[in-house]
C-alpha cells in the first residue's frame, strides 16, 4: 500500500505536473487559460507555486508509490491558510502576471470572487475545513490511491477534533467525481450553473461530509 507524507520540495514538481494533468479539461482552469495548446505547461507553473505557498501550512498530503507521488491532496482548516500580501504578490501576482498576462490576472480574481462566494453560501458562515485541490497520478488511476488518501487525511485533520466535529467541503465540476466523493461519505447539498463572462456556463456541485464515513 503506498505511504502518506506531507508535500516536501523533492515532490512538488511532480505532484505540480499530474495536478495540471487532472486539471487540464476542468471548466475552472479553462476558463482561467483558455488557450489549450499552452493550458498545461501554465498549470504546472500554477500549482507548483501554490503548493509552495501552501506547503508551510502543512495542508498538503501525498500518497508515495515508492519515493514517487502517486496521489495528492490539500486540506485547508476552518479559518482558511494566512498568506501575507507580500507573498501573495512576490510568489504569486507578479510571476502568473509575467507568465499569463494581465488579461489572465483578471480572471483569476474574477474565478476567486465566485468561489470565494460559494464556499461562503455552502458554509453559511460555520467553521469548516475544505478539501481545495486533489489529483491522482493518471498511471495510478483505478487503484483506490486517491480513496485512501482522502480517508487517511480527513482522519489525521478533520476527524481527529473528536469533541468538536466540523464539516468538510468542496466543489466539484465533473459527475464522475461526485460519485467518487460520495463513496468517502460526502453529500451534495447545492448544485449551481456557473457563468463566467465570455465563458460557457458549467455545472458545480457543492458538497459536505459532516462525519467520518462507516
Amino acid at each position: 500500500m503506498p505511504t502518506q507524507m506531507l508535500l516536501d520540495d523533492s515532490q512538488l514538481p511532480g505532484v505540480a505536473a499530474f495536478l495540471a494533468h487532472a486539471m487540464d479539461d476542468d471548466p475552472a482552469y479553462a476558463y482561467l487559460m483558455p488557450d489549450p495548446a499552452t493550458r498545461r505547461r501554465g498549470l504546472r507553473d500554477y500549482f507548483a507555486r501554490s503548493l509552495r505557498t501552501h506547503m508551510a501550512h502543512r495542508c498538503t498530503y501525498l500518497a508515495l508509490d515508492g519515493s514517487v507521488a502517486s496521489a495528492t491532496v490539500t486540506v485547508r482548516p476552518p479559518g482558511g491558510i494566512r498568506i501575507s500580501t507580500l507573498t501573495m504578490i512576490r510568489r504569486g501576482l507578479l510571476p502568473f502576471a509575467r507568465a499569463q498576462g494581465m488579461a489572465a490576472v483578471r480572471r483569476l480574481f474574477t474565478l476567486k470572487d465566485a468561489y470565494d462566494r460559494i464556499e461562503a453560501r455552502l458554509s453559511a458562515g460555520r467553521p469548516h475545513w475544505w478539501v481545495h485541490m486533489m489529483a491522482v497520478d493518471p498511471s495510478r488511476h483505478g487503484r483506490g490511491v486517491g480513496s485512501a488518501l482522502l480517508a487517511s487525511t480527513l482522519a489525521a485533520t478533520a476527524d481527529a477534533r473528536e469533541n468538536a466535529p466540523l464539516p468538510v467541503l468542496l466543489t466539484t465540476h465533473n459527475e464522475r467525481n461526485v460519485t467518487f466523493y460520495r463513496r468517502a461519505g460526502f453529500e451534495v447539498i447545492d448544485v449551481q450553473e456557473l457563468a463566467l463572462e465570455g465563458a460557457a456556463a458549467y455545472p458545480v456541485w457543492g458538497m459536505q461530509r459532516t462525519r467520518a464515513s462507516e
